[in-house]
Order: structure tokens, then sequence, then C-alpha cells
């Protein structure tokens, strides 16, 4: 969730449980999104962002979407059959919410001062990769003043590949790990270009995957980046007046989680 210096309010992405259906109500969406933007006093949302079809992190948007007020969608316009994403789509047609899709270069303005840099998808969808929905993900660059933040979805080397030969300057502070801190993302290049001293891995606790994978986080303590896990640290919050940056986990030890 970003809230801009306006108080605008984005929500990238929403979670999900493959394999669950989000209208049985026990999902990320229901439990944790939409509690935790009303515990903020937030009843309407500007914009939502799913950053590629796959329901670990569309499935949360759906209850986004059907209990609060939803101003538009930014979407990357990649085809596929996910039933979360699908009810998604209906559901922002039937209420007559504004699609807009997301291609590189693209700049939206968030009130302020700050905005959002589109660096990915380009006009061309990547094809024949190791995921062709990872490899097509919204990448976004939050930027504000002097603080940058960037947010690459479950983009892997492929698409950090474009990103690279299209996007001058990708410098940012904090970087939310590409694909839950899978092996196939945040290569060395990337980080090397990135060059951030904090890096956020999204990933359930015990998830199935074994995600973060050790190779990627090896990559981060080769390049000196501190990490921060929601496995370990819960969620993590980030505040900046443009220069400098707090970071604060909701779980500041991971060795007393147990009795949280």
């Amino acid at each position: 969730m970003i809230e801009s210096p306006t108080g605008k309010v984005i929500v990238v992405d929403g979670g999900g449980n493959p394999g669950t259906d989000e209208r049985l109500g026990r999902d990320p969406g229901n439990y944790v999104v939409v509690p935790y933007l009303r515990s903020r006093g937030i009843s309407t949302v500007d914009l939502i962002v799913p950053t590629h079809p796959d329901e670990d992190h569309v499935q949360g948007l759906n209850a986004v979407v059907a209990r609060l007020n939803v101003r538009a969608a930014l979407d990357g316009g990649y085809p596929a059959a996910s039933p979360a994403y699908q009810r998604l789509m209906t559901t922002l047609s039937r209420r007559h919410i504004p699609i807009h899709l997301a291609r590189r270069p693209n700049r939206i303005d968030i009130g302020g001062g700050a905005f959002l840099e589109v660096l990915a998808p380009g006009e061309t969808p990547i094809r024949g990769s190791h995921s062709a929905t990872n490899n097509n993900s919204i990448v976004l660059r939050v930027v504000y003043d002097k603080a940058r933040f960037l947010l690459t979805g479950d983009a892997e080397a492929e698409e950090e590949e474009e990103i690279m030969a299209t996007a001058p300057d990708i410098g940012s502070d904090v970087l939310k790990a590409g694909h839950h801190g899978s092996r196939w993302s945040t290569s060395d290049a990337f980080l090397f270009r990135v060059h951030p001293t904090l890096a956020i891995i999204s990933c359930g606790k015990n998830n199935l995957y074994n995600h973060p994978h050790r190779e990627m986080l090896q990559r981060l303590a080769r390049n000196n980046v501190r990490i921060l896990r929601t496995d370990q640290n819960g969620g993590v919050i980030i505040e900046t007046d443009g220069a400098t940056i707090q970071v604060t986990p909701t779980i500041i030890d991971p060795g007393k989680r147990g009795s949280d």
C-alpha cells in the first residue's frame, strides 16, 4: 500500500492462496489487506495495480474492490486464465471502474510531488521465458523527491534485462525483491544498477516454493543489501519525507515470532 503526501492510496497486488477461492472468505484480501486499510481510516483506494494475473498476487484485490471504493485500476494487459484475475476484471467492468493499460515509459502523478514511473511492461510482451506472466509484470518505481522505491512484481531475469536496456536510471533506496526472493530474480547485474540499501522479500512462512532461495540471498549479501522478510519480520512500514527513510518492521525480533 502506497499513501502519497496528499493522501492518495495505491494498492499494488493483494496476495492470495493458489488453489483456493476468495469467495469463500478466508483470503489475504478479507483477512489482511482490507482490515489493514480500514485500520488506517482508508475507505477509498485511488488505484489498484495487479502486477500480473497469477492468483497469489490478484486474489486479495477482489476483496478490495468488493468492500472499498476503488477509483481506477492499472493493468498490464497480459492475457491469462487465472480465475481470480477474470473475476477482478469482470467486477471492475461491471462497476464501471476505469482500467488503464500500463506501458513504459509512463509517469503517474500521485500528488504532493510524488509519482509512479512505469518501467515495465513494454509494448511487446516478453515470450519464451521461464514464466510468461512473471516476466510481463508491471514494474513501478515510486519517486518522491530524493527517495525511490522499486516494486518489481514477479519480474525475473528476462524482464530485468529489458528494464536495464530501456531505463537510463533505476537506482532506488528500497527494492521489493522480485518473485518472492526466487533464484530466477534479482540478478547481480540488476542489483548493481538498482544499488539498494534495503531489500524487502514478500514471502509466506514455510511456503511450498522455499522462497526466498539461498542463491538470491547470497546475491543480496554480496552487494551489502540489508534484508527484511515478511515471513520473519511481518509487514514493513516505510515512511519518507523525500530525503530520509524510516523503516519499521512489525515484528522486530524474528526469534520471538512464536509468542507474538
